[in-house]
C-alpha cells in the first residue's frame, strides 16, 4: 500500500450543527428548506433564474469548521478560460451567457442515454447544501457553500454498463456566448475548445462528488458554471468542469482539455497532493482567499480518510499529476544542471587564468561559447521529444532554464564578437551581417531569442495562456535550425562536429513532427464536439 491516509478533515474539525444552521442564516431556516426539498415541488423551486434563492437543505455530513470564503471573492475571482484568462474577467463578462434554457446530453455506454432538461436533472433528488474546501491548482484555495445533488444519483439513472469505465465532461461550445472562444488574429484561445474533463467512474460515482446547481442559497451564478457543473473536492479546481452539456461514458480515458494543453504540467488525476510540485511552483502550502499568511495544503485537500482508498496501490507521485519526479530529486536535478551550464565558463575562466587560450584567444574563446550556445539550445529542444518517447514529464521542468542558459552563452559569443573581435566597429559589423550568411543566420537565431527569453517567466505564461505561449515558444526550432546553419557555414568542411548537431536536430524535429501527427489523426478520431445549436430545447 502506497498511500498513508490522514492528515485530513477530521470529526473534530467539524462545526457543530447548531453553529452550522446559524452561519446559515440567511436561508429561510432549515426546516422550511427541508419541506420544499422534500417535496414533490421541489423542481419548481429549480427554475428560479440566476441569482435568484434556490432552497436547499444543509448536509451535516459535508461542512467545514473553517469560515466561508465571502460571496463577492466567490463569484469575483474565478478561473473560466471561455470567458477570459483573468481573474476579473468571468464576473465582468458572464452576462453573455444564457443558463436557460438548457438540456445535458447523457450518452456513451450506458443502457438508458438521455436528453435531460436542467430542472428534470436538479428535480432527481433533493438538493442539499455541503460546504467545501476548493483548492486551484495554482496555490490558492476558498471555502464554498455548493448546492447541489450527487452525480451517482444521475449517472445511475442512466445504468452505466460493464465496459464503462469513465466520465467525460464536455463544457458549452458556442463563440457568442463564450467570447474567449472566438477566433481571431487578437483574439484566440489558450486551449482547444471545448472544455473537456473526466474522472474515472468510481470517482464520479463517489458521495463526495457533487453534482452543483448553486451556492450560498443562490442559483449557480454564470461566472461560476452556471447552470450545471461538478464539484471535486480533493482535485485541483480545474478538474471540475463548468456549464456542462455532455456526460459521456467511456472505456477510455478521454483527453482533457489542460492536460492536452500543457501534459508536463496537468495530469488526468490531478488530486491535490502537497508531496507532487507544479514544475512552476510548490504545491506544499497554499493561501486560502482573505487570509494574510498561507496555510498548508493537506492531502486530497483534506479529504484522505474518504478518498484515499481509490488509489490503494497506485504511486501517489506519478498519478496526482503529470509530474514523475518529487521535490527533493527534482531540486538536486535543477542544482546539476546550473552547474553542468555553468561548467564550461568555469572551465574557459581557468584556461584564461592559466594562458591556455591557444595562440588565438579571440577565436578560440567566440568558438568556444558559440559551440555551447548550440550544444545547450539543442539539449533543451531535446526535453519534449523525451516526454513524446518515454512519458516523462520532469525534462519539461528543466526546458525553461536551459533556454536562459543557450540565451545567456548566445550573448557572450555576441559580445566577444561585438567588443573584443570588432570593438563597436559599426561599419564594419553591419557589412559582415550582411555579405556573409553565417552571420546573418547568426543574428536571425540571436533576435529569435529575444521574445522567447522575455516571456520566460510565470507572469508571462500566464498572461499569454499555455497554449499561446507555447505557440510563441515554437521559435525555438527555428532557432535551433537558424544556429546549425550558422556553425555549418562558419566551420571548414572537414569538420564534422557541425554535421553531427544538424543530425541531432534532424532527429528532434523528425520526433516533434510525428508526434503533431499522430495527436492530428487523434482529433480526427475524436467524437464530434456539441454545440449549441446542437442540445436539445
Amino acid at each position: 500500500m502506497l498511500i498513508k491516509k490522514g492528515g485530513g478533515f477530521r470529526q473534530s474539525d467539524t462545526t457543530p450543527y447548531e453553529v452550522y444552521l446559524n452561519r446559515r442564516a440567511f436561508m429561510t431556516g432549515a426546516l422550511g428548506a427541508a419541506a420544499v426539498a422534500l417535496s414533490p415541488a421541489a423542481g419548481k423551486a429549480a427554475t428560479a433564474p440566476a441569482g435568484q434563492p434556490l432552497k436547499a437543505m444543509p448536509n451535516p455530513q459535508y461542512h467545514l469548521a473553517d469560515a466561508t470564503t465571502p460571496l463577492n471573492d466567490v463569484t469575483g475571482y474565478n478561473n473560466f478560460y471561455e470567458f477570459g484568462v483573468d481573474k476579473e474577467d468571468p464576473a465582468r463578462l458572464a452576462g453573455t451567457l444564457k443558463p436557460r434554457p438548457w438540456s445535458v446530453k447523457v450518452d456513451g455506454l450506458c443502457a438508458k442515454p438521455a436528453a435531460l432538461e436542467i430542472d428534470e436533472i436538479m428535480g432527481m433528488a433533493p438538493l442539499e447544501e455541503r460546504i467545501y474546501a476548493l483548492r486551484c491548482v495554482e496555490g490558492w484555495s476558498m471555502v464554498i457553500p455548493w448546492i447541489g445533488l450527487p452525480l451517482s444519483t444521475l449517472l445511475k439513472r442512466v445504468e452505466p454498463t460493464a465496459q464503462a469505465k469513465y466520465v467525460e465532461f464536455t463544457t458549452l461550445l458556442d463563440p457568442t456566448q463564450f467570447p474567449a472562444q472566438k477566433k481571431g488574429l487578437l483574439s484566440f484561445g489558450s486551449l482547444e475548445w471545448p472544455y473537456t474533463e473526466g474522472l474515472r467512474l468510481d470517482e464520479a460515482l463517489h458521495p463526495l462528488t457533487l453534482l452543483t446547481v448553486g451556492l450560498y442559497g443562490r442559483v449557480l451564478p454564470n461566472q461560476n458554471g452556471a447552470p450545471i457543473r461538478v464539484v471535486v473536492p480533493w482535485k485541483y479546481g480545474f478538474k471540475s468542469a463548468k456549464s456542462i452539456v455532455r456526460i459521456r461514458l467511456t472505456d477510455r480515458e478521454p483527453k482533457t482539455a489542460w492536460n492536452t494543453a500543457a501534459p508536463q504540467e496537468y495530469g488526468f488525476y490531478s488530486n491535490v497532493n502537497p508531496n507532487v510540485d507544479h514544475p512552476r511552483w510548490s504545491q506544499a502550502t497554499e493561501r486560502r482567499i482573505g487570509e494574510f499568511r498561507r496555510r498548508k495544503t493537506l492531502m486530497f485537500n483534506g479529504y484522505a480518510d474518504q478518498v484515499a482508498s481509490l488509489y490503494a496501490g497506485m504511486d501517489l507521485r506519478k498519478s496526482f499529476s503529470s509530474t514523475d519526479i518529487s521535490t527533493r530529486p527534482r531540486l538536486v536535478l535543477k542544482v546539476a544542471t546550473w552547474c553542468a551550464c555553468l561548467a564550461p565558463l568555469a572551465a574557459l575562466l581557468v584556461r584564461a587564468a592559466t594562458g591556455d587560450l591557444t595562440a588565438n584567444p579571440i577565436s578560440f574563446v567566440t568558438l568556444w561559447l558559440g559551440d555551447w550556445t548550440l550544444r545547450i539550445l539543442l539539449a533543451s529542444l531535446a526535453m519534449t521529444p523525451l516526454r513524446v518517447l518515454f512519458g516523462l514529464s520532469w525534462p519539461l521542468s528543466l526546458r525553461r532554464l536551459l533556454g536562459l542558459f543557450a540565451f545567456s552563452y548566445a550573448c557572450l559569443h555576441l559580445g566577444v564578437w561585438l567588443v573584443v573581435d570588432h570593438f563597436f566597429d559599426w561599419r564594419e559589423m553591419g557589412a559582415d551581417i550582411v555579405k556573409r550568411p553565417y552571420i546573418t543566420v547568426g543574428m536571425t537565431a540571436l533576435t529569435l531569442m529575444l521574445p522567447l527569453a522575455a516571456t520566460s517567466t510565470a507572469a508571462a505564461i500566464r498572461r499569454l495562456g499555455g497554449k499561446n505561449w507555447q505557440r510563441l515558444h515554437r521559435l525555438a526550432y527555428a532557432i535551433g535550425v537558424c544556429a546549425v546553419l550558422h556553425y555549418l557555414w562558419l566551420a571548414k568542411k572537414a569538420n564534422p562536429t557541425p554535421y553531427y548537431y544538424a543530425a541531432i536536430l534532424v532527429v528532434l524535429l523528425g520526433i516533434r513532427l510525428w508526434d503533431r501527427g499522430r495527436r492530428w489523426v487523434g482529433r480526427l478520431r475524436a467524437p464530434t464536439p456539441l454545440r449549441s445549436s446542437e442540445r436539445a430545447t
